[in-house]
């Protein structure tokens, strides 16, 4: 295929492998839509420097269910890592990650990767390509990933490609060719240039297919253009494509032969049209979107026919399972899929696919009614484990309910135990708090009529975990402590390890630091013994334990490892959680644009659980609430209705606390009094010293304290008992500089400039109108000016001069080309790019992009982009 107009980004490539020869390796994300030329530009690079750089590929295919780990074992096979199966049944796939880290970092071997079409990669492959994205710049490899940006519905998938930045990411997107390339395409040939162009929208793919059809007549879709090749070919090569078009990626030629006999010629028909690409000892169709139109003409019953065909030669051959599940699902054959299915999603969960793992054994499902009741429960419960590690509460309450009534039916007082304890944090993360108490109740009162057990053990911990979270410390540590004994007397560490988180929990969020070394304790044992669900949750709890006391130095180093040990694990559901408090770490230490960028990455591109969702939209209220910029208002009604569905003191105070912080920047003293009331309501007798101290200082601002209990956390005791310098000061040792400033608000003129030092930089608009006014109060005339309006109103504090030059920024261009466009010197450009990058807390280009769109200043500032009108 002629490729044309790629001539940059072949450049690009060839700057990029030059720079990983010498030891600097790059990963190139190449985007565009479906037949736009990614292939064709890969293939075009590789074949250039096929003799002086060493070449692995691995392709995601677009089976019913991805294989875990596929692409990477192929790629391993090739570098002679492993044996090209992954890893066994007792090996961490840690192994295959290192072994090919140490691969693309010999000196001696600059290497070429490829992994084409990660927008259908499985979890395990995506966590690979975050761990290699990771480390690439310190290796002697180009690694080149290609995806289609406009069918990255999975949010997995877009948050592994959006999180990967720095100077060692470069980031390509092909545009569709022009109407001159078209035209050099069409030649001579009697074909209507502009027509085609206009009906092809420029895309390579569907220009060449178009160009390839007989007659005259120009084909209107990619579908009819590719079947009028088809129509081309003998009647043997036709059914070869039948057979072909039941498998996405490749199929071989023994699976061939074994099912419609030696076809040889007409493969070798198929690629010589063009129809095939051959892959080694195996031929598939030049594109998905060819093998799609030749798969849709194949009837139903043809169509099963011949994936049980397939089915039974791959069983025989004993090959992978999830291509088995795949024709299995395709022949509906339900003995297969239910004996297949199963097998496939328990692989793939010891990979760390859970993703894959729920979706294999939801095709399972589908076929259920033919079990007996008690091995329906069994997968249902397998389901339901699967979808709650994916972040997937309501589909792990559905199957778990079904497999609740199930037991019921069958008289298993322990497994109805077993899933009641399962639903109740379910129901817990989705705002269903009656339902979560009423099931851990009902399990506890199945099981004390019987003899102690394991099953009463986990009950126990489960009971011991709702009251941890509702802030009932007794009831929390009482029931922990039931866990424990018969944990240790039936030997089970895992219930053993989240009862000691419980505990741990409980006492912090009571303010007894002392949980911290229970929790570290079990983190640590959790880790040594591989309980990958115990150690995810102990991250979880050291993380919301540590921000609620203002811990900002544990927070971080918590967060960082528990984002990392999660994603590689496949843990979304915790991973969703550790950026809830992450998004909140970030405001507490005053970086606002971090708080913002990681609290609407979630928002937009994660579907979270009120668990989950409430402190995330705190916290990005609050941002802007700090800022002045719109938008608050509606982050808290959402954030107070989902915590008042949830109904548990910690989140309900959070809201409460926001609220009264809105209400005092409008001046409006009532509100301010009712919201801090309202929020003391509902912590009630519950031992909450943070939120409690943050709601009574709240309060005090406009009705002053009888007295100060001791219930409440240090600096809140300072502020209430009129120690303002003391409160600051201890803010500032913990790094928290708007809680600090917050506190020299109250203080003398001395303090007040102190908090306009702190608060200018940060943007926080309101607070220092506030703190100016107060000066001016006190007679001051020589306050310091904060930023000129248009700087206040831009949520990074950023001029309209940076506004300017970040919008030409996301539009590609160059510093030069900047200099030349805006009349100034490239070192001025030079300069405002850092600033803007200080100003965004970002370390590229391509991050202060991500970091604009994020906050809305593109949206805010539309009007005076360069280009507008």
């Amino acid at each position: 295929m002629q490729l044309l107009e790629r001539q940059e980004q072949l450049e690009k490539l060839d700057r990029c492998l030059q720079e990983a020869r010498a030891g600097s390796g790059k990963l190139v994300l190449i985007a565009g839509e479906a037949g736009i030329g990614k292939s064709s530009l890969v293939d075009q690079f590789v074949s250039a420097h096929k003799r002086d750089a060493a070449t692995l590929w691995g392709a995601c295919d677009a089976l019913t269910t991805p294989r875990a780990l596929g692409p990477i074992q192929e790629i391993a096979a090739q570098a002679g890592v492993g044996d090209g199966h992954g890893p066994g049944a007792d090996e961490s796939r840690d192994w295959l990650f290192r072994g090919l880290l140490n691969e693309f970092s010999r000196p001696e071997r600059p290497c070429v990767v490829v992994l084409e079409d990660l927008h259908w990669a499985d979890e395990a492959t995506l966590d690979f390509f975050r761990f290699i994205g990771r480390r690439i710049q310190r290796t002697s490899t180009l690694f080149i990933a290609t995806y289609r940006d406009d069918e990255l519905s999975l949010h997995q998938v877009r948050l592994a490609i959006g999180e990967l930045t720095g100077q060692h990411v470069l980031r390509m997107r092909l545009a569709p060719l022009s109407a001159a390339a078209v035209g050099g395409l069409v030649g001579k040939s009697n074909f209507d240039i502009a027509r085609v162009h206009q009906l092809t929208g420029g895309n390579p793919f569907f220009v060449h297919e178009v160009l390839a059809s007989p007659g005259e007549s120009v084909p209107v879709t990619v579908r009819d253009a590719v079947l009028a090749r088809l129509l081309r070919c003998s009647l043997p090569t036709r059914e070869v494509a039948e057979l072909v078009s039941m498998s996405p990626g490749k199929t071989e030629r023994w699976l061939i032969q074994s099912i419609i006999g030696e076809r040889g010629a007409a493969v070798d028909e198929g690629l010589s049209r063009g129809l095939f690409a051959a892959q080694g000892d195996a031929v598939g169709f030049r594109h998905e979107l060819a093998r799609q139109a030749v798969q849709s003409t194949v009837t139903l019953e043809r169509a099963r026919a011949l994936h049980d065909q397939l089915l039974q030669a791959l069983v025989e051959q004993r090959a992978e399972l999830t291509r088995i599940v795949h024709h299995a699902a395709g022949a509906d054959n339900a003995a297969a899929v239910l004996n297949y299915a199963p097998l496939a999603g328990k692989e793939a969960a010891r990979l760390g696919s859970h993703r894959e793992a729920a979706a294999h054994l939801s095709v399972a499902l589908r076929y259920r009614t033919s079990l007996p009741a008690a091995k329906r429960a069994e997968l249902l419960e397998q389901h339901a484990g699967e979808c709650s590690l994916n972040n997937q509460a309501r589909k792990a309450i559905t199957s778990a309910s079904e497999a609740l009534a199930l037991w019921r039916e069958v008289g298993d007082i322990e497994s109805q135990s077993r899933v009641l304890s399962f639903l109740s944090p379910e129901y817990r993360v989705v705002g269903d708090r009656q339902q979560a108490e009423e099931s851990v109740a009902t399990a506890i009162a199945l099981l004390e009529s019987l003899p102690p057990s394991a099953h009463l053990a986990w009950a126990y911990c489960t009971r011991s975990r709702l009251a941890s979270n509702s802030g009932r410390y007794d009831e929390a540590v009482d029931f922990g402590q039931r866990a424990l004994l018969l944990a240790r007397e039936f030997s089970e560490p895992t219930i053993e390890s989240h009862a000691q988180n419980n505990i741990g929990s409980a006492m912090l969020i009571a303010g007894d630091r002392l949980g911290y070394e229970i929790l570290e304790r079990n983190l640590a044992i959790a880790l040594e013994h591989q309980m990958e669900e115990c150690s995810a949750r102990a991250y979880g709890n050291l993380v919301f334990c540590s921000t609620l006391e203002h811990d900002l130095v544990r927070a971080d180093r918590y967060y960082r490892e528990g984002i990392a040990y999660c994603e590689d694990r496949g843990h979304f559901s915790s991973v969703a959680y550790l950026h809830a408090y992450g998004a909140r770490l970030a405001l507490d230490r005053g970086d606002w644009t971090e708080a913002a960028r990681i609290a609407t990455g979630l928002l937009q591109g994660t579907e979270l659980v009120p668990l989950q969702r409430v402190p995330t939209l705190v916290t990005l209220a609050l941002v802007r609430l700090r800022r002045g910029d719109p938008g608050a208002d509606e982050l808290l009604q959402e954030a107070l209705e989902l915590a008042l569905q949830m109904g548990e003191p910690e989140r309900l105070g959070r809201v409460a606390a926001a609220r009264a912080e809105q209400a005092w920047y409008c001046g409006d003293l009532d509100r301010v009094a009712r919201e801090a009331a309202t929020g003391l309501g509902y912590l009630s007798d519950k031992r909450f010293p943070g939120i409690r101290g943050e709601l009574l200082a709240w309060q005090s601002r406009v009705h002053v304290p009888a007295s100060v209990s001791d219930d409440i956390q240090l600096p809140f005791r300072y502020f209430l008992a009129g120690k303002w310098r003391a409160a600051a000061d201890y803010w500032e040792s913990v790094g928290t500089p708007y809680e600090r400033a917050l506190a020299l608000a109250e203080g003398s003129e001395e303090a007040l400039r102190e908090a306009l030092a702190v608060l200018d930089p940060l943007g926080a608009g309101p607070l220092a109108a506030i703190v100016r006014r107060r000066l001016r109060e006190r007679g001051v005339r020589a306050i310091p000016r904060g930023p000129n309006e248009a700087t206040r109103a831009n949520p990074a504090g950023l001029t309209a001069r940076e506004i300017e030059v970040l919008a030409l920024l996301a539009q590609g261009s160059t510093n030069a080309q900047l200099a030349r466009r805006l009349h100034r010197s490239t070192k001025t450009i030079d300069r405002h790019v850092s600033a803007i990058l200080g100003k965004l807390g970002v370390h590229s280009r391509t991050q202060a992009v991500v970091a604009a769109q994020a906050l809305g200043i593109f949206k805010a500032r539309s009007d005076t982009a360069p280009g507008s009108s």
